[in-house]
């Protein structure tokens, strides 16, 4: 059985020696090849690839070589020293085109072809022109191109070419301020702009006569005069000059509505400050003389730890899932004092006990357990085992100052080297056979263990065929047979 690839090889630009291409007596099926895929064929005696068009525009299989060159009408094929020289065996007809001469130069295998463009028409205008469509020299004018339209495009004629010297302005955005370009009389470019402003008035801002009032004055001819007043119990409007009116608070100020004060409130009185409704203070105060919100107090006090005292896991005192259940607040812990189980959770003393919510009361997951580690280890699932003092083989782990053991490279308890001895020759193939249960112990499985083989004396990796035997065992296939000698190769076997 040959070994199963099952990715690329790469060999790195190194040789491949001794290497033999698959023989066959006919080509692979359609469904068993692709393309680039090689073979040798032993009826044909040749080497074949597959393409992607063997000649018929269809994918198939072709012989890799000079012979596989055949010649057509027309070409002829001369092989010499394994190389084909292909050439035109058949007549070329040269004849000229429109404004196109061709010349032939030479004869036989070395023709060549020379093209000459005849721009010069019947009339023999040397003036600069185009050829257009209808095989014709022309200008680029109105009656050959066309004159433009608001729908084709064509030629145009400037309405002046003065150059301007005011910099011209960006384009506006605003609505209604774009305008079309059109043609007046003589088909000349032009850009028609409306330019009448009927709908604008100004006002000048001047003292009214009188009051608290101040004028506004039209350019349309009218005066319009804005009066400003107090409130009654809340603000007295006077004049104080003929261009300043002033807002004054009365001594006694009652702010009916909402109130919103920029900067800062500052209360000179000896009496009592009152305020009916409510008053809102930072949420998060600064200074110390800062009042502090209900939501900061709240939040400041929320998850505190709070000692609770002891806790006896082997009798569950004080019963914590049952009473006083009701009391108990967030942050609360209790220190275990002997060991046990707080619900299905095994605890030893050291290990902390705290309440994850309000009332957490029978409910596991309301409470979060803090272990210590200060019990014996023990060996278990990950989420079961207990976390403590522990001890370690230096035979096969190296532990640090700070308590990380590692397992010792050179004394794998899961590794294995041994010798393939014992061989057995069959179908041109020499087969190892190593007893895995005698290396890993009694239950360990072939299929759980990997392997690699040196030649020992050179220890170059080889790759023989490597397949589980039953359960317990491990079969190691070399093709062809190979020496089946004590310890001319060494497996190196590792239990997962």
């Amino acid at each position: 059985m040959a070994i199963n690839f099952l990715n690329t090889v790469d060999f790195n630009k190194n040789q491949l020696n001794f290497a033999r291409i698959q023989n066959l007596g006919t080509d692979p099926s359609t469904a068993n090849s692709s393309i680039g895929q090689i073979y040798f064929n032993t009826t044909a005696d040749t080497l074949k690839q597959y393409v992607a068009d063997a000649g018929s525009g269809a994918a198939g299989w072709v012989e890799v070589g000079s012979t596989s060159v055949q010649a057509g009408t027309g070409i002829g094929v001369t092989f010499v020293a394994g190389e084909a020289t292909v050439r035109n065996t058949g007549l070329v007809t040269v004849l000229d085109g429109t404004y196109i001469n061709l010349s032939k130069q030479g004869g036989g295998d070395n023709t060549q072809l020379t093209a000459d463009l005849s721009a010069i028409n019947g009339t023999s205008d040397a003036t600069t022109r185009f050829l257009s469509k209808d095989n014709t020299w022309d200008i680029v004018d109105g009656a050959t191109v066309g004159k433009a339209t608001a729908s084709v495009l064509g030629t145009v004629e400037l309405f002046s070419n003065t150059v301007q010297t005011v910099a011209a302005n960006a384009v506006t955005t605003t609505a209604s301020r774009t305008y079309g370009v059109q043609f007046n009389s003589n088909d000349q470019m032009v850009v028609n702009v409306p330019w009448t402003d009927t709908n604008v008035v100004t006002y000048d801002l001047t003292t009214a006569p009188t009051g608290t009032a101040i004028r506004l004055t039209g350019s349309n001819s009218t005066d319009d005069d804005v009066t400003i007043s107090g409130t009654t119990g809340q603000t007295a409007m006077s004049r104080i000059s003929a261009s300043e009116l002033r807002v004054a608070l009365t001594d006694s100020v009652t702010i009916i509505d909402d109130l919103t004060i920029g900067g800062e409130f500052v209360s000179t009185g000896t009496g009592q400050n009152s305020f009916a409704g409510q008053v809102t203070v930072p949420l998060v105060p600064v200074a110390d003389g800062d009042a502090a919100s209900k939501r900061y107090v709240d939040q400041s006090n929320i998850g505190q730890s709070v000692f609770q005292g002891g806790y006896n896991a082997n009798t569950n005192t004080p019963d914590l899932d049952v009473s006083p259940a009701t009391d108990i607040k967030k942050g609360f812990f209790w220190a275990v004092t002997v060991g046990g189980t707080f619900f299905s959770e095994v605890v030893q003393p050291g290990d902390l006990i705290y309440a994850d919510i309000d009332n957490p009361g029978a409910t596991f997951s309301n409470w979060v357990v803090v272990q210590t580690g200060q019990d014996i280890a023990t060996d278990d699932t990950q989420a079961l085992a207990i976390r403590g003092i522990s001890a370690y083989d230096s035979t096969y782990f190296n532990v640090d100052a700070t308590g990380w053991a590692t397992l010792r490279p050179q004394a794998n308890a899961n590794g294995a080297k041994i010798a393939l001895t014992g061989g057995a020759d069959s179908g041109g193939e020499t087969t190892f056979t190593v007893d895995i249960t005698a290396l890993f112990g009694a239950g360990a499985l072939a299929a759980d263990c990997i392997a690699t083989v040196k030649e020992t004396t050179s220890s170059l990796i080889v790759y023989p065929e490597v397949t589980g035997n039953g359960t317990g065992s491990l079969d190691f296939k070399f093709v062809p047979v190979v020496s089946t000698s004590a310890g001319f190769y060494t497996a190196y076997i590792t239990h997962i």
